[in-house]
């Protein structure tokens, strides 16, 4: 068997506790810079934001305050409403009531005119309604016991001897 060739390993020889030490500070600067430059606000920025947090504050709380008006002006609708709702079933009431004291009421006069005598006319209800062709029907002379006749014409009725 012929000889294996050995095969040589060079050791390195540990650094020096010199350029360990310096490394290693390095490499702390570098990461702290990296974390504080990353985490670094310029003064101008923070106040910058800090004034827009305020004004969202601000405006946020002007919105509660109309949030808040806006509800109370809804539930004072809200009553309106409801009170509109009880008068208008009041009136309905009212109405369906009247509606029938209306039929009541002409029944009666139905009746009445139904045990008038047969001669007699029945009374027009309104001025529509009356069997008057359009002309005037002569008036019935004025009598002293006429309270609307003037002061004159009294005196002119007395001079003339016209009395009823």
């Amino acid at each position: 068997m012929s000889p294996r060739p050995r095969s040589e390993v060079q050791c390195q020889s540990a650094p020096s506790s010199r350029s360990t030490g310096w490394m290693f500070h390095a490499g702390l600067l570098c990461l702290l810079g990296t974390v504080l430059s990353a985490g670094c606000v310029s003064s101008e920025r923070l106040d910058a934001e800090k004034v827009r947090g305020l004004n969202f504050q601000r405006l946020l709380a002007q919105e509660e305050k109309r949030t808040d008006a806006l509800k109370a002006q809804l539930e004072q609708k809200n009553k309106d409403i409801d009170e509109l709702n009880a008068q208008l079933k009041e009136t309905q009431n009212n109405v369906t009531s009247l509606e029938s004291q209306n039929r009541d009421l002409t029944a009666e006069l139905n009746a009445l005119k139904d045990q008038g005598q047969p001669g007699q006319e029945p009374v027009p209800t309104s001025p529509d309604l009356s069997k008057d062709s359009g002309e005037d029907a002569p008036l019935s002379k004025p009598s002293l016991s006429d309270p609307f006749l003037s002061e004159e014409e009294l005196t002119n009725m007395l001079e003339t001897g016209e009395t009823q």
